[in-house]
């Protein structure tokens, strides 16, 4: 064997080694903003913070979780593929506008949609969508929050605490007023 081809199989070799040594890093606080003192978990659980995340809205705006203490948060993760979703989006819009003067927040999370960003915003303005719409389009923030089906929806109190997970839909208004007025 030449010289050469051990140098290029040493260097292999050591961005092997480099690269799985990287692997077992944690990426979830990469984009975390840090909060008012308290260490955020970078997992979701019922009683616990919300974990962290700071993602751009579809119309430019930066959401930040932490800075949504002290009002009521619905994450709702959803595709544009997905029936449920769909279906339950009306009644999300509905209540965005009649709690919204309350402080309710309604972040939607697009998740696991391969829909292009001009077909989201056509499925915003199909559905008259008046809260924020962002894309997690690395899937880091479905991680965090364990999303295994869609839709997924965090309830979130305004101490930043989880007070329920729900999977599946779609929600009625009825079901999202109990629920809301559970982290009001």
């Amino acid at each position: 064997m030449n010289a050469k081809r051990i140098a290029i199989i040493v260097t292999l070799g050591l961005l092997t080694l480099i690269l799985s040594a990287c692997s077992g890093l944690s990426l979830a606080g990469l984009n975390a903003a840090p909060s008012s003192g308290s260490a955020r978990p970078t997992t979701v659980k019922v009683g616990d913070l919300a974990p962290e995340f700071i993602l751009k809205s579809m119309t430019g705006d930066e959401i930040v979780l932490s800075k949504l203490e002290g009002r009521p948060v619905i994450i709702n993760f959803w595709a544009t593929w997905c029936g449920p979703c769909r279906e339950e989006f009306p009644a999300l819009v509905r209540k965005y506008k009649q709690y919204q003067e309350q402080g309710l927040v309604i972040i939607g999370i697009n998740f696991q949609d391969e829909n292009s960003d001009e077909g989201i915003r056509t499925f915003m303005r199909n559905t008259l969508v008046n809260f924020p719409i962002v894309r997690d389009t690395g899937e880091r923030v479905g991680r965090m929050y364990r999303v295994n089906g869609l839709p997924t929806s965090i309830f979130v109190d305004r101490k930043g605490i989880v007070r329920d997970i729900v999977v599946g839909g779609p929600m009625t208004d009825d079901f999202l007023d109990k629920q809301i007025a559970k982290i009001n």
